[in-house]
């Protein structure tokens, strides 16, 4: 698509009356503040907006509407000055930086010297007072110094011969200290209310009123009057959502208030929007500073329709340009030679094409610039070339389009879940309208760099990972997630609300929904990191290995839906055949995806990179790494796995700290019992009954080690081809020597309610007899289809069914002896089970379901 030739590069806020790029919009707003400075004698306004969304453009554009006006009128001449106070200064610095800058743009633009003499006098006394005076020292010294000695000459005829050494340096201080003349805060506050005044011909003595009438009307035929507009730019870099430095920003304009309030000058701050919310608060109180200071507020909208406008506006003025040049298009003639070009007029294909592809062009300029037009601009500076003859181009290389396909059908799923609609309800006025969009953004932009790592909604909302003037919370984002799960761009990796969800007692909510990035869009986002540095900037990728790329055979990828595989339009999303890890730890192990998740964190799919083997590496949750009962339940569970040597059994091979807390355990290939059940429902008796003989023999060898309290439900049990049912997870574990050490308050609940003995519900000390009742209650499930008082729905009448009610076995499809086992099991005295597992084992397997099977044996220890 070619440009206009004016169109220039925009680094800056948009100047006045450029050609280059049209105008993004703001129209409306900028008409207001001047009408603001035109028909006001003064009053300091709050211009409040996020970072970038053209604030300062649109002041400009104010000024100088207002100062076309002042001009056109003949009264008043407008004096425009302009100050950054992005750096924290006191009042004092900032009334000399004022009174400075009024001086020297007086100068600058030849209005001091037309002026009256006694106005010149004054202007140039207060800038003097506010100069710096210098104090200059110079110290210098000599210092000189002689050694005498005797030294003897060897040889033939020996002597004794003196020596003298002179030494001497010269030293030269110079200090220079720098001090304001003696001016205090109270002197420039006046000097500044006084030049404010003489500027606009206020006379300073008492008069009559007719008098100053006449004098002010001979005044203003014989001189110059000046009104000035201080600006007062970057106050958000100054105070960055900071409750420190709004209380510094607010104790500032209290000082200044006489300042800030007074007659002849107009005072603009322009803010971010946690000035606008502090300064509505204020308002709330009826009596605060910001009431009392700023006469006007105006809140800068996000700038949502800029790309449409920037992308037609530029083929507008492209056009404009080729009528300049050849005149208006005209049909040729029907008798026209055939092979001779019509002169003098441009075709009409030529001034009316426009290119392929632009709708999508405009949707990736709006996922990028997100409302902002300095992001906007940058954007499509990226996409200009210039041909030989100095003609601008917008040119998109074809490895660019594909990911312009990608981030154009990520703006139609945002726009999905973010109305534009005035009406809307969740925003029903602009800022929240920005809030609300601009959430939108940063939740995607989250999710695209989790790179398909499992995360919480805790993960997205914890200190430091949105923007905190977004202000988000849990109830937004679960929102927003939810509507990426329905666009097909996230995936429900677990939900929090199961029934076998395990109870951890810790401050954090361990129910909770885990979500993740998927396959698909893990491999897309991999392809374009290997072709675009700053899309992997953006997206936080590390950067692929030197020696083989990113590999996917190992993580077993899906394959995309075919819903996944569009973009806007219905155009075609291709993926990338290599996804990046989800983390590497230690120099050693990559995480490759997900393939479990509890309460204490994710279990993925990893590799160990010196070796080449598949892994399991359990990542704790972030939020849990703080919460150092979490952490030390990590730990034990590490110390126990990597002691344990048994088939049904899953080992511990080491833990890793860095860069997060993370197990590194054998890979246990087969599907998860709690899946296999939610697909077959309940399983045979003979099958069920050798599921209870693994768990019985692992059982054994954990009371042989004094272990005891596993988490055993269908989750945590993993069906191998050749070692049988294995226990996977064993956060819950614990040693006997442990037992009168506590990890969590007393009376808090720890374990699965549909899964936990009474004793455990009652806080009593638990044993190995629990785990024997956890396994009653497991085969229960295998056998019945369903979970012990799955008749209820809520987790507390669920305790109480377990504390105070029997389960029955009596309708259970099995022998009368296995059923003689489960209710020995499921009895809710513990001195009623089995004592022991092997006692267990030995009537299990005297069962018709089990009868003559023989069990595995317990791997030796290493070493």
């Amino acid at each position: 698509m070619r440009l206009h030739r004016q169109f220039r590069y925009i680094h800056e806020p948009l100047p006045v009356d450029d050609d280059a790029i049209p105008v993004l919009g703001h129209e409306e707003l900028v008409a207001t503040l001047r009408e603001r400075l035109v028909y006001s004698h003064g009053g300091t306004f709050l211009i409040s907006g996020f970072r970038g969304v053209g604030k300062s453009t649109l002041v400009l554009q104010a000024l100088s509407a207002a100062a076309s006006h002042y001009r056109r009128t003949g009264k008043h001449e407008l004096l425009s000055v302009h100050l950054n106070i992005a750096r924290k200064m006191e009042g004092d610095q900032l009334l000399f930086a004022v009174v400075r800058r009024i001086f020297e743009t007086l100068d600058d633009e030849g209005l001091l010297k037309q002026l009256p003499h006694d106005v010149q006098e004054a202007l140039l006394l207060a800038y003097t007072r506010t100069s710096l005076s210098f104090k200059q020292t110079q110290s210098e010294g000599n210092e000189h110094g002689g050694t005498m000695g005797f030294g003897l000459q060897k040889g033939p005829l020996a002597s004794v011969s003196p020596t003298l050494s002179l030494t001497g340096r010269r030293t030269s201080a110079r200090a220079t200290e720098a001090s304001f003349l003696a001016y205090s805060e109270t002197d420039v506050e006046h000097d500044l209310v006084r030049i404010i005044q003489l500027l606009g011909g206020v006379q300073g003595r008492t008069t009559t009123r007719r008098r100053r009438l006449r004098l002010r009307r001979r005044r203003e035929r014989r001189r110059l009057l000046v009104h000035p507009v201080i600006v007062l730019d970057e106050v958000d870099k100054l105070t960055d959502n900071s409750e420190e430095a709004l209380g510094h920003l607010e104790t500032l304009l209290g000082t200044l208030k006489n300042v800030l309030t007074a007659r002849g000058a107009h005072f603009i701050l322009v803010a971010g929007p946690d000035l606008h919310d502090q300064a509505l608060r204020d308002a709330d109180r009826g009596n605060g500073v910001y009431e009392s200071v700023f006469s006007w507020r105006m809140y800068v909208p996000c700038l949502w329709t800029a790309p449409e406008r920037l992308v037609h506006g530029l083929g507008a003025a492209r056009r404009a340009e080729l009528v300049r040049m050849h005149g208006p298009a005209r049909p040729m003639p029907r008798n026209w030679p055939m092979g001779v070009t019509w002169p003098g007029n441009i075709s009409s294909d030529e001034l009316h094409h426009e290119p392929e592809g632009l709708g999508t062009l405009i949707e990736y300029l709006r996922f990028k610039s997100r409302g902002v037009p300095r992001r906007l601009l940058q954007e499509l500076n990226a996409l200009v070339e210039w041909d030989s003859s100095g003609a601008p181009m917008l040119q998109v290389p074809d490895e660019d389009w594909q990911r312009m396909l990608f981030y154009g059908h990520l703006e139609s799923v945002v726009s999905g879940a973010v109305s534009t609609d005035p009406t809307n309800a969740l925003a029903p006025l602009p800022i929240d309208n920005d809030r609300w969009r601009l959430c939108g953004y940063h939740v995607v932009d989250w999710a695209l760099r989790s790179r398909g790592r499992v995360f919480t909604v805790a993960e997205i909302t914890s200190d430091g990972q949105l923007d905190p003037l977004l202000r988000v919370d849990g109830p937004t984002v679960t929102r927003l997630l939810r509507h990426l799960v329905r666009s097909g761009v996230l995936e429900v990796a677990s939900e929090g609300d199961r029934p076998d969800a395990t109870e951890y007692g810790n401050p954090a909510d361990t129910r909770v929904t885990y979500y993740r990035l998927t396959d698909a869009y893990c491999r897309r986002l991999a392809g374009f990191a290997w072709h675009s540095e700053s899309e992997r900037a953006d997206l936080r990728l590390p950067p692929p290995p030197l020696t083989t790329p990113w590999d996917t055979t190992a993580a077993n990828l899906r394959t995309p839906a075919a819903a996944d595989t569009t973009g806007a339009g219905g155009s075609p999303l291709v993926p990338s055949a290599a996804v990046p890890p989800v983390m590497r730890l230690g120099d050693r192990y990559e995480a490759l995806v997900p393939i479990g998740s509890g309460g204490m964190g994710v279990v993925y799919r990893g590799r160990d990179l010196r070796t080449g083997e598949a892994v399991a590496i359990k990542l704790l949750r972030r939020e849990l790494a703080v919460d150092e009962t979490m952490l030390a339940r990590f730990h034990r569970e590490a110390r126990i796995g990597m002691r344990m040597r048994h088939p049904n059994i899953m080992h511990t091979i080491e833990i890793v700290e860095s860069p997060e807390h993370a197990l590194i355990m054998e890979l246990i290939e087969g599907p998860v019992l709690a899946d296999v059940l939610a697909e077959q429902g309940a399983l045979p008796p003979e099958e069920a009954a050798r599921i209870g003989k693994d768990l019985g023999e692992a059982l054994r060898y954990m009371d042989s080690m004094s272990l005891y309290r596993i988490d055993i439900k269908p989750s945590n049990v993993v069906r191998h081809a050749t070692r049988g049912a294995v226990i996977v997870d064993l956060g819950l574990a614990r040693a006997l020597e442990e037992a009168g050490r506590q990890l969590t308050q007393t009376g808090v609940l720890i374990g699965t309610p549909s899964f936990m003995a009474p004793e455990q519900i009652l806080g009593r000390e638990a044993d190995i007899r629990s785990d024997l009742f956890a396994l009653g209650a497991l085969l229960y499930r295998c056998l019945s289809g369903r979970l012990p008082h799955d008749n209820i729905s809520n987790a507390a009448s669920v305790l109480y069914s377990v504390v105070h009610e029997d389960i029955s076995v009596d309708g259970l499809p099995v022998s009368p002896a296995l059923r003689n086992v489960l209710r020995t099991c499921l009895a809710r005295d513990p001195d009623l089970r089995y004592q022991k597992p092997q006692d267990f084992l030995a009537e299990l397997v005297a069962t018709p379901e089990l009868r003559g099977e023989a069990g595995p044996q317990a791997m030796p220890d290493a070493g």
